[in-house]
C-alpha cells in the first residue's frame, strides 16, 4: 500500500508547488485570515478540504488528519485540521471530507 500523505495544496488560491512530493517542506504563511486548501492521498484514494486559519506572526502550524482509509477500512472520510505547533492546540475547525478514488490519468505526471 501507498503511504498516507497530507499536504497543503494552496493558500489563498495560490498553488503550493511542492505538492505531494514536498509534503514535509515548510510553507511560509503571512499573518492574517488565510484560506488553506489541504489534500490527503493514499494510493488511488484522495480527499480535499478548505480550512480557514487566522495566522499569527512567528507561529508554526501543522496540518493534522484522521481517516478510515485503511487496508480493511471504510475508505469513506478524512478529517482535517491545523494545530499551532508551539501549543499543540487546534487553530481551525475540523473539516470532514469524503474520500474518493482518483483515475489513473490523474496520477501520471
Amino acid at each position: 500500500m501507498d503511504d498516507f500523505t497530507v499536504f497543503v495544496e494552496s493558500i489563498d488560491g495560490k498553488n503550493i508547488p511542492a505538492g505531494r512530493p514536498g509534503w514535509n517542506t515548510p510553507v511560509a504563511i503571512d499573518a492574517g485570515r488565510r484560506t488553506v486548501e489541504v489534500e490527503f492521498n493514499r494510493g488511488v484514494f484522495v480527499a480535499r478540504a478548505t480550512l480557514q486559519l487566522e495566522a499569527k506572526d512567528r507561529r508554526d502550524y501543522e496540518v493534522k488528519y484522521s481517516t478510515d482509509a485503511e487496508l480493511f477500512g471504510g475508505n469513506s472520510y478524512c478529517n482535517f485540521w491545523i494545530i499551532d505547533r508551539q501549543t499543540g492546540l487546534k487553530v481551525t475547525e475540523v473539516r470532514k471530507a469524503a474520500v474518493g478514488k482518483i483515475s489513473v490519468a490523474e496520477t501520471k505526471p
